[in-house]
């Protein structure tokens, strides 16, 4: 056998190896959930509809999106979450809330067969940021429009950071999971404020 189909076929092996290496590396997957407690059993009330969170367009996408210290972004090919991160975060909102203010009536868009809601909560989320050795970041901000009306009665803004010690996902996950459990804690402190807003309305 000539050196150079020595070469040639030990070149080959390795590249063999090193793409069986990459196949082999597993997957991750994360999502975020409803983390708050219930405040009793849900009654019925009010019909509030959470419409679908918007992102920014850099992390609307299915992989993690990680930042380093200099803000650089680092898309994580083995990284993902178990659905559209707008998805999880408007079916995690819409619990929370309904945990909060003890309603059964509070629904994730989208919602087809809804007829009207008496509420709509719409949460428009400025900055979603995962940055290893530092945390998450979480800016939004959020109103509420009641039925027949244009102008929102309600109206907030929400920026907080949650520090983490570690660099891994998991952990920056937690800490977004955080963050996102006290947006809506806001949200439902300040629908709280005014109980006739949610019992049920005739008709």
């Amino acid at each position: 056998m000539s050196k150079n189909t020595l070469i040639r076929t030990a070149s080959g092996l390795l590249l063999g190896l090193v793409l069986a290496g990459c196949s082999s590396a597993p997957l991750h997957y994360y999502q975020l959930q409803a983390g708050l407690p219930a405040q009793g059993v849900p009654q019925a009330g009010a019909v509030i509809l959470v419409e679908a969170v918007s992102l920014p367009a850099s992390v609307d996408r299915p992989q993690l999106l990680l930042e380093d210290r200099q803000g650089q972004p680092q898309i994580q090919e083995r990284d993902y979450w178990t659905a559209s991160l707008s998805r999880l975060l408007t079916q995690a909102l819409a619990l929370n809330v309904s945990r909060q203010l003890g309603l059964s009536g509070v629904y994730a868009a989208p919602q087809l067969s809804l007829a009207r809601a008496d509420l709509t909560l719409q949460l428009d989320v400025r900055e979603f940021r995962l940055q290893p050795g530092q945390g998450a970041l979480l800016t939004a901000a959020w109103r509420i429009v009641r039925h027949g009306q244009a102008a929102p009665v309600l109206q907030g803004y929400f920026s907080q950071r949650q520090p983490v010690s570690g660099s891994e996902q998991a952990a920056l996950v937690v800490a977004q999971q955080v963050l996102l459990d006290s947006v809506s804690r806001q949200i439902a402190d300040a629908l709280a404020a005014h109980p006739d807003w949610l019992r049920a309305t005739a008709g």
